[in-house]
């Protein structure tokens, strides 16, 4: 027995699945009929189907991803030391000859809030599990980073890696 057949649609679902690709059914509690033996050249089907998010472990995405996340952590601590930074303005509005007290301000403002902003969208990059969406999330932080010469050295050769097909299939995207 190598494969689930669903009762309610009849599709065929890898073993490990928890619910049917195809209409969701749960597999909790199923009938002994349910466990099927299939042919190989079936199972190869069921594993490149559309329904099959079904992520692949290799090396170059375990690898890939990460260096990813090293990436996102420096970003983070980056976007919160300008965050840092932007209150620290905002409270203290220090006078320079180059900017006022109220320049300062609202200096002091942006700093904070785009800060505050990149950091939550860093941590939750982080933060994300293994899934054929975090791919797309990837790929926009990536971009982020890209906006800057100083993460160009990193981030061009992460982006490589990033849209080979074996990082692709490590986060279930075809």
């Amino acid at each position: 027995m190598n494969a689930i057949r669903c009762p309610k649609c009849f599709s065929t679902n890898q073993i490990s699945a928890a619910q049917c690709q195809k209409c969701g059914m749960s597999f909790i509690n199923l009938p002994s009929t349910a466990h099927v033996s299939v042919s190989a050249e079936e199972l190869y089907q069921m594993q490149n189907s559309p329904f099959n998010p079904m992520p692949q472990d290799n090396e170059i995405g375990r690898k890939t991803f990460f260096w990813y996340r090293i990436y996102c952590a420096v970003l983070m601590v980056l976007y919160l030391l300008i965050t840092v930074m932007g209150i620290y303005f905002t409270i203290s509005r220090p006078t320079t000859r180059e900017y006022s007290s109220e320049e300062t301000f609202i200096m002091g403002i942006a700093y904070a809030l785009i800060g505050a902003i990149f950091f939550i969208l860093f941590t939750v990059a982080i933060l994300l599990p293994r899934k054929p969406y975090n791919w797309i999330v990837g790929i926009v932080a990536i971009a982020l980073g890209m906006t800057s010469c100083c993460f160009l050295p990193f981030t061009v050769p992460l982006l490589i890696y990033w849209v080979k097909p074996e990082t692709k299939a490590y986060f279930g995207r075809k």
